[in-house]
């Protein structure tokens, strides 16, 4: 769906879910600038059982004039009502009827029966799908201050403070958002009531430790997202705990933050494994967080969710090995070998895009990475969207050009950003490899964390059924290639 589908209405509600957050009042915000440009006929409320009555909200919707109002019952049928962070027909919204419904959401949901829908699972908030969808439309949210402001907190408060950021989408509202930097630290310092500071001290008597593998599980009652983050804080400086992960029960299903403070395990990982075909989860290394769907897990409840992650996690921890280049040692023999096959992939200078000496960073799905322009390095990438470095030397030895614009198959294009904050989207040339490259592989038996020789900090995953790969040419050369990928681009030889 794209907002120019709404625009078939006249007549026209747009729904935030019950006891409303942040980032349901930006994103029904967002949805109602967009049709009011239009010259639409449209409302903008919210229902359930009481009245906004958090300070940083009251704040929030007053000083940006935020027109939301509050419904305990529509006296009428839209032609439209539309969902914003939440989905018709779900325990958290209150149900109106409409002649036709949309929906836009960052939540999976079962429920959906809405005849027009943009729902994005992987994104940190809903805001930054509004934030997109405008784009799409060739709108500027930065053109009006009061909407990048709301955008840019429905963000900040749905992401933990920004800790749990990591589609680029929520990367570049982030970055980009032009907002009332004035107004940032009086909502952000009007969020903790009374009533919270006990959820959180209630939370902190409640600890479950888990000593085997040093990692702490517990659950808060009910409360804005960025508590847990505060409980969660709190937790990981206990000195025998390195990993923690603090809950809540909210409208539609189960918040999870999650803390870790050493190399072995990745925060956002661990919410993926956690969340794994049950809700989402994202976020960084250090900091992570996601949600559990009611739907998937009716089950669960706050009486046995502390055992039910203690579970989880501790599955996570005894799922995987770790592997260190600097130390590996392997009897190549078992090992298969493989050569690479020529394949199509996309090039561009990096003098073609800033003078030499410039720094900038190179935004893309999987990461950001910081780029020096020289005549010696080149961005490479493939059709999933993958960027990665290269120099010249190793370009020239192992691509040919060919002719051609490289298409980018991905829902996010890769862009360079300066140090200026300024963003443009990379034009890729084509080239072949040469192929030839020769490898021994070895499909994994089990989930691995890769410790490569030229990042001893981060390492990379891979889940049983990958390769693992090492050069013959350099047995110190090792890394992980996900199975579908590796078939695409190596082939067996005797």
């Amino acid at each position: 769906m794209r907002l120019r589908d709404l625009l078939v209405y006249n007549d026209i509600v747009i729904q935030c879910h019950d006891y409303p957050d942040a980032d349901t009042i930006a994103s029904g915000y967002g949805i109602y600038y967009f049709l009011k440009s239009n010259r639409k006929k449209v409302r903008l409320i919210y229902s359930g059982a009481v009245k906004i009555r958090k300070p940083n909200l009251l704040i929030m919707t007053d000083r940006l004039g935020i027109p939301i109002e509050y419904v305990s019952e529509l006296d009428y049928i839209p032609e439209l009502l539309i969902t914003a962070d939440c989905i018709h027909g779900e325990k958290n919204v209150t149900d109106f009827s409409a002649d036709a419904y949309a929906a836009v959401d960052h939540h999976f949901s079962v429920r959906n029966c809405s005849e027009l829908y943009d729902i994005r699972p992987e994104y940190a908030s809903c805001s930054s799908v509004i934030a997109v969808m405008l784009r799409e439309e060739g709108i500027d949210y930065n053109d009006d201050s009061c909407l990048a402001t709301a955008l840019y907190y429905g963000l900040y408060t749905d992401s933990n403070s920004m800790s749990e950021v990591s589609h680029p989408a929520d990367r570049d509202l982030r970055d980009f958002a032009r907002y009332r930097k004035e107004l940032l630290p009086l909502l952000t310092n009007s969020v903790l009531s009374l009533h919270e500071i006990q959820i959180a001290g209630d939370a902190l008597r409640n600890i479950n430790n888990e000593e085997k593998h040093n990692f702490a599980v517990t659950c808060a009652r009910e409360c804005d997202p960025n508590i847990l983050g505060y409980i969660n804080d709190l937790v990981l400086q206990v000195d025998t705990i390195n990993v923690s992960v603090v809950c809540c029960f909210i409208s539609g299903g189960i918040k999870i933050s999650v803390r870790s403070c050493i190399n072995d395990i990745d925060a956002m990982e661990l919410a993926k494994f956690i969340t794994d075909g049950i809700g989402s989860g994202g976020g960084h290394r250090q900091k992570a967080g996601g949600f559990i769907s009611s739907d998937k897990c009716p089950e669960l409840s706050p009486e046995n969710i502390v055992d039910f992650l203690n579970q989880k996690i501790t599955v996570y921890y005894e799922s995987f090995d770790v592997i260190s280049a600097d130390s590996y040692e392997n009897d190549y023999s078992d090992m298969k070998k493989y050569i690479k096959k020529p394949q199509i992939m996309g090039y561009i200078r990096s003098t073609d895009i800033f003078e030499p000496g410039v720094d900038f960073r190179v935004r893309s799905v999987e990461a950001d990475f910081k780029v020096v322009s020289d005549d010696s390095m080149i961005i490479m990438v493939d059709s999933r969207g993958s960027a990665y470095l290269t120099t010249s030397e190793k370009f020239e030895s192992t691509y040919e050009r060919t002719e051609g614009i490289f298409d980018v198959r991905s829902d996010y294009h890769p862009h360079a950003i300066s140090s200026e904050m300024e963003s443009q989207p990379l034009i890729f040339s084509c080239c072949r490899s040469r192929g030839g490259a020769k490898v021994y592989a070895e499909e994994l038996k089990r989930n691995t964390k890769l410790f490569t020789m030229w990042d001893r900090r981060h390492y990379i995953s891979g889940m049983a059924g990958d390769f693992l790969v090492v050069r013959i040419d350099d047995p110190n050369d090792i890394y992980i290639i996900e199975r579908e990928r590796f078939m695409e681009i190596y082939q067996q030889v005797e």
